[in-house]
């Protein structure tokens, strides 16, 4: 390790560079001020004079060149900027599990302006915090996070009846917090970068058939349930998740290229989001005329049923026993994924076309909502020669 003394371009403070394996920290003032540059001497590394000012401030330059040698020998593995951040106080040598989980708390506070995501964090890290309270590891410090405390993260979410897709979720966000921590230099390697806990692949993409719709069309309902019906059926029309559904405004639907018209729609979970840049998500969907009827019902399209999704999918299981529905689980989601599988296997609209009207970047989360089966393929098919 090497530590340089030097004065800035028209400075007369002495600020001090720390330089290990050929890289560099960043200068960091040593609060000494020269009443003129030229008392500087750069070779000797020391002021010149022989003042009791200049005497004592020679005395603390050693010593700070002394502090940051005995750290360095403490401390073999630490790069120059970390101990310098060590030295200036700007980084600790130890921290808690705990503290550098509100380090990552934070740092997702200002990456994600969106309340929905920043509530999901928030409800993953507790129960992170609630792991470690439980078995008493509240305390430990950072450095002592191993596999093994990551297999019993797994057993203790098992042992609070979770599913292994939740848990899952869970473990990458254990995982995003040991890695932010390295890359910040206050763990030296990165504990659970081999740790992996594999997603079972249980894609649920359940949908309501052409009947079921019609039958949810055709039904006459009560004035509370035919309000959670049009807002579902909306979500069919349009493929909007039904947060976004009830978020829609006037001005987010215009004339398409054809004439008809169309949504165009910023994905609620990243209009306000800060880390896509204003690169949100847009849904763009040529509206259905069944879905510019509800909005014709209702007189505007600000004024459609507002449903928490709590009541939302209470409601549903309701209508799906009245309507005998097929599908295991009614939920909110199944609107989407009902549209999503009219547009890919009736319609035989491309996958790039549907995840742009999913509001997606790419293609990968299509999937998630609905396959290709044999009314695709026939009509694939039929278009060659077999």
């Amino acid at each position: 390790m090497r530590v340089l003394f030097r004065l800035r371009p028209k400075s007369t403070v002495i600020y001090c560079r720390i330089k290990v394996d050929g890289v560099h920290a960043n200068d960091f003032s040593t609060f000494i001020k020269l009443e003129n540059r030229d008392e500087w001497d750069s070779e000797r590394q020391r002021i010149k004079g022989r003042s009791q000012r200049v005497c004592d401030d020679n005395t603390r330059l050693g010593i700070i060149s002394s502090e940051l040698m005995q750290l360095h020998i403490a401390n073999p593995e630490f790069s120059a900027q970390h101990l310098a951040n060590l030295y200036t106080q700007k980084q600790k040598v130890n921290y808690t599990a705990l503290e550098i989980i509100r380090m990552f708390e934070e740092r997702c506070e200002e990456m994600y302006g969106n309340e929905e995501t920043l509530g999901t964090y928030a409800r993953r890290i507790a129960n992170i915090r609630r792991f470690l309270e439980e078995k008493s590891l509240d305390k430990i410090m950072a450095d002592r996070i191993t596999l093994g405390m990551a297999d019993d993260f797994v057993s203790w979410m098992k042992g609070q009846q979770y599913d292994h897709q939740y848990i899952v979720r869970h473990v990458q966000v254990l995982k995003n917090i040991t890695e932010m921590a390295t890359r910040k230099e206050i763990l030296l390697r990165d504990p659970l970068a081999s740790f992996k806990l594999k997603r079972k692949e249980k894609i649920d993409t359940s949908h309501l058939t052409r009947q079921e719709i019609f039958t949810l069309e055709s039904t006459t309902w009560t004035e509370n349930i035919q309000m959670v019906v049009d807002l579902f059926l909306f979500s069919v029309y349009t493929g909007l998740h039904f947060k976004d559904a009830q978020t829609v405004k006037s001005s987010e639907i215009g004339t398409g290229i054809d004439g008809r018209l169309w949504l165009f729609k910023p994905r609620g979970r990243y209009e306000k989001s800060t880390f896509f840049n204003g690169k949100e998500m847009v849904q763009t969907v040529p509206l259905h005329t069944k879905a510019l009827l509800l909005i014709e019902k209702y007189g505007s399209v600000k004024n459609l049923p507002k449903i928490n999704n709590v009541e939302f999918n209470a409601a549903l299981k309701q209508i799906k026993f009245m309507a005998d529905i097929q599908v295991k689980r009614m939920t909110v989601s199944v609107a989407r994924k009902t549209f999503t599988d009219i547009m890919l296997n009736e319609l035989n609209v491309s996958t790039d076309t549907v995840s742009t009207m999913l509001g997606h970047k790419t293609t990968r989360h299509v999937k998630h909502y609905a396959r290709a089966d044999e009314r695709r393929i026939a009509k694939e098919m039929s278009k060659i020669d077999w």
